[in-house]
């Protein structure tokens, strides 16, 4: 993963660039938290440790059945969405209300570019 200040510019264009982004997260494999930027107060190294082990597990699902590690996913919760990009070193999480439905995909497509780096 990039640098720290790098990674935070880049989650800060992120946050302006999709106004219904409520969070924006990274942590490292384990739920450490790198950097983290929430509208409200959440407690961000208990959503990047549950968000770490939703992608260890997804991981070994994906080696257990042929189909490789996990690469994104989206998850649609009562009052609004997680997209969680992730690898065996690093985690990132945008968090979303119900209005971000329509935005999901430039947040997962965003999250892909800056995984990237």
């Amino acid at each position: 993963m990039v640098d720290k200040k790098a990674l935070e510019k880049k989650l800060a264009e992120l946050m302006d660039i999709v106004p219904e982004t409520e969070g924006l997260i990274a942590a490292d494999a384990n739920g450490k938290v790198l950097i983290g930027q929430t509208l409200t107060d959440m407690d961000h190294g208990k959503i990047a440790k549950a968000c770490a082990a939703i992608i260890k597990d997804s991981n070994n699902l994906g080696r257990d059945i042929g189909k490789g590690g996990l690469k994104t996913t989206t998850i649609e919760l009562e009052k609004g969405f997680a997209v969680l990009v992730g690898s065996e070193k690093s985690v990132l999480i945008a968090l979303a209300g119900l209005d971000g439905r329509s935005s999901l995909a430039l947040l997962k497509r965003n999250l892909i570019s800056i995984s990237n780096l």
